[in-house]
């Protein structure tokens, strides 16, 4: 059923990611169903336990594999993400091309996500875990270390950035967010690898994101809310100041 995942503008665990969802969306792979070991996975998908381990962490988040002890990882979204794939697709047939559409979209996209992340860090303040607070700085080192490293690889730091903000929305328990921040993954990670190709976001993301999670480890609702939509508003201003 598995096969090596094939080259595109993602990294590897990016790769992986979109390959599971497809299986699932198009019934390759049901709810229920379990994935093979990992180490026979990596194998077969052509990646290392490390990275696989990454992507299965992302798709935990975003409410599509549930990992279950001494038992494996289980489908655990079908119908949540087949509805999450119609909402992308029409996303998709909708690409404009002209400059103003090009800013109009870049608005709403934005828009809506000040509408669904801000009060997904709000309500993760108010219900996450010692251990997802502890998976969320977990991410932040991975990309201190990104950052730092002597070649800096935006895509690796983008699919960082991209697992924090699946985090902070898995905390929240609500199946309905994640079902439409499932739906903006693809528009989000265009999004996210524009913004951070700018020179000097990477950094300013950074320092945000240490913020936004030192908010919600405080259990501080109002102040993560503030963080993260101060957050998104640097990252669109970054955007259309440089990209447009």
């Amino acid at each position: 059923m598995f096969q090596p995942v094939q080259t595109t503008n993602r990294g590897l665990e990016g790769r992986i990611v979109d390959y599971i969802r497809d299986l699932v969306e198009r019934g390759v792979l049901s709810v229920g169903e379990r994935l093979p070991p990992e180490r026979e996975l990596a194998v077969q998908l052509g990646v290392s336990r490390s990275v696989l381990r990454e992507a299965i962490a992302t798709l935990a988040a975003l409410g599509l594999v549930e990992s279950r002890h001494g038992r494996g990882v289980f489908i655990v979204g079908g119908s949540i993400q087949a509805s999450a794939q119609r909402l992308s697709s029409a996303l998709g047939s909708n690409r404009t091309q002209s400059q103003a559409e090009s800013v109009a979209r870049i608005r709403e996209l934005f828009e809506i996500r000040c509408v669904l992340e801000g009060t997904a860090a709000e309500w993760a303040a108010q219900r996450a875990t010692d251990e997802q607070i502890a998976e969320m700085h977990e991410v932040l080192a991975k990309d201190r270390e990104a950052r730092t490293a002597d070649t800096v690889d935006t895509t690796l730091i983008s699919e960082i950035d991209g697992r924090l903000h699946a985090l902070i929305v898995a905390c929240t328990a609500n199946r309905m967010l994640l079902l439409l921040m499932a739906a903006l993954l693809d528009e989000l990670f265009l999004a996210r690898s524009e913004s951070l190709a700018i020179a000097g976001r990477i950094l300013r993301s950074s320092h945000q994101h240490e913020a936004l999670v030192q908010a919600i480890a405080a259990h501080d609702a109002g102040s993560a809310r503030k963080r993260m939509l101060e957050h998104i508003n640097d990252v669109e201003q970054t955007i259309l100041n440089h990209g447009m």
